[in-house]
């Protein structure tokens, strides 16, 4: 009879929370979650071409993306370029079980070592959109990217995240 009563009691609850859920977003509340990302990309050699040189002005890069804040573990595509002002500037997709998140970001080189191919980088991310779970996510980032060799790039990504109400 005790266990009845506990399995009821956890129905319940289950049910006032996701009423109170339901509420929370019908009255167009929202909420700002800060999203960790560790994202590993590397450049896609250009059709014809069996190899990238860097340092490359553009093109398109795939990798891993792993976040916090619910994304998890998923795949970053973007294309890229770099404009006179030596501003990586690029569109980019992560995608990941539930739906994808995607944007623009802008990267400023910040050194280069005695290796001219090796660099870093800090910028910012937009987040304009989303899909599946990530429907209406919007927000904002910063970035801290590094290369050794301008063709892997490893980013700590840093997100505030913003899911329409």
């Amino acid at each position: 009879m005790k266990r009845i009563c506990l399995v009821g009691s956890a129905v319940a609850v289950c049910l006032l929370a996701s009423v109170a859920g339901t509420a929370i977003a019908a009255s167009g509340k929202s909420k700002t979650t800060k999203v960790p990302c560790s994202v590993k990309t590397t450049i896609v050699p250009a059709a014809g071409d069996s190899a990238v040189s860097p340092p490359a002005s553009q093109g398109t890069e795939f990798g891993s993306a792993n976040c916090g804040g619910g994304l998890g573990h998923g795949v970053q595509a973007d294309s890229f370029t770099v404009p006179d002002s030596g501003d990586t500037v690029a569109k980019y997709t992560m995608y990941f079980a539930t739906g994808s998140v995607h944007g623009t970001y802008d990267l400023t080189p910040q050194s280069s070592s005695l290796n001219f191919l090796a660099t870093t980088w800090t910028g910012t991310m937009k987040v304009t959109g989303g899909t599946g779970t990530w429907k209406g996510v919007k927000g904002t980032g910063t970035m801290k990217c590094s290369s050794a060799d301008g063709v892997h790039t490893s980013c700590k990504d840093h997100l505030k995240l913003k899911m329409a109400g």
